[in-house]
């Protein structure tokens, strides 16, 4: 007896759907991540605190840049990025910005907060010149901003 028509279909489609679902290749990203760390400086002061963003400036795959965004905190002048959620390698554009109290604080809900605001001028962020090469394994970078 033949099995009916909706089983045959589910045999075959079932397997199929896993493989596209799942993908054919090993999982592997399309670029390499490695580990950054360092220290930023402003005017020759550690930034005591800030973000600094690494933005991949390689090769469009697809429509797209290969690569992710990474960042990290900083803490009196020193930030770090593990491997596993690194810069891409190659050309990066590095963003930083700094951020210091007013002196004036707001009150969010229940909790009273110091107001802060970003200090550092645009070439190092929003229209930033900065860039760095990174190269796989470790990466020691520092910066130091005029």
């Amino acid at each position: 007896m033949r099995p009916p028509l909706i089983a045959v279909v589910c045999r075959i489609s079932l397997p199929l759907l896993c493989l596209i679902a799942t993908g054919c290749g090993s999982g592997a990203l399309p670029f390499q991540l490695a580990s950054v760390k360092g220290t930023v400086t402003y005017k020759g002061k550690p930034l005591e605190k800030g973000l600094i963003r690494f933005l991949p400036d390689t090769e469009v795959v697809d429509g797209q840049v290969a690569g992710k965004m990474a960042f990290s905190n900083i803490s009196q002048g020193s930030y770090s990025i593990p491997a596993e959620r690194g810069a891409t390698v190659g050309k990066n554009r590095v963003e930083i910005v700094g951020y210091r109290e007013t002196g004036k604080t707001t009150q969010v809900e229940t909790a009273i907060i110091k107001e802060e605001v970003q200090f550092l001028p645009e070439k190092y962020n929003t229209s930033s010149t900065l860039s760095a090469n990174i190269t796989p394994g470790e990466n020691t970078l520092d910066f130091d901003l005029e």
